[in-house]
């Protein structure tokens, strides 16, 4: 019970209270707290097996091209027509900002994410949710639902599918790099093409 306790503290909680304006921060400083937490709590675990960290033997590298063709995909063709104004704005408007995105949000956002959401959800939460495709459904869920922090039904159902795709992904190899890996390119396609208008807050 006190694992879900604390589950639902971190991953509801939290959004919550940054969705509400209960917490007067920036919402980057929960997110370095809580990932320095969660990797200080794998490398000290006894139970975890650091292979997780690198590719643990991953092999399925034509699977992920394939999905993240089919992401950028979806994200051209939603961002051409739902954001004619804003498609491709960034690298054309702004290509200084358009590449620090490129080479800081691999590491400060989708590697964060990835170690809280993936890696240390599914060692700490394993336990107390025993049926792995539960604990997959749970945090995909759980990772669109983090996302109401942008303010838009976008932003919460692009990461719930996107989230419960690289929970399902994480389940079935273990490898917080290819997880990683997938979601910095999809993210920063978002932000080239100009979905990541969606996913923008100025504080954060």
């Amino acid at each position: 019970m006190l694992r879900i306790a604390e589950l639902i503290c971190l991953f509801v909680l939290v959004p919550l209270a940054f969705y509400f304006d209960f917490i007067p921060l920036p919402k980057f400083v929960p997110l370095l707290v809580v990932f320095i937490y969660a990797l200080v709590f794998l490398l000290r675990s006894k139970t975890f097996s650091r292979k997780e960290f690198g590719l643990n033997g991953y092999r399925s590298w034509p699977g992920l091209i394939l999905r993240v063709v089919a992401a950028t995909i979806v994200i051209v063709v939603f961002s051409y027509y739902l954001l004619p104004d804003k498609f491709l704005i960034m690298p054309r408007e702004q290509p200084l900002m358009w590449a620090m995105i490129m080479i800081f949000y691999p590491v400060w956002s989708a590697f964060t994410q990835e170690v809280i959401y993936r890696t240390y959800f599914f060692h700490r939460y394993g336990a107390a949710i025993p049926n792995e495709k539960v604990l997959a459904l749970v945090n995909g869920l759980l990772f669109g639902f983090l996302h109401i922090i942008f303010r838009n039904w976008v932003a919460v159902i692009g990461a719930t599918l996107m989230g419960l795709l690289w929970a399902f992904s994480y389940l079935k190899h273990r490898s917080l790099l290819v997880v990683s890996i997938e979601h910095s390119i999809v993210g920063d396609m978002l932000y080239t093409f100009g979905l990541g208008y969606f996913f923008y807050v100025p504080d954060f």
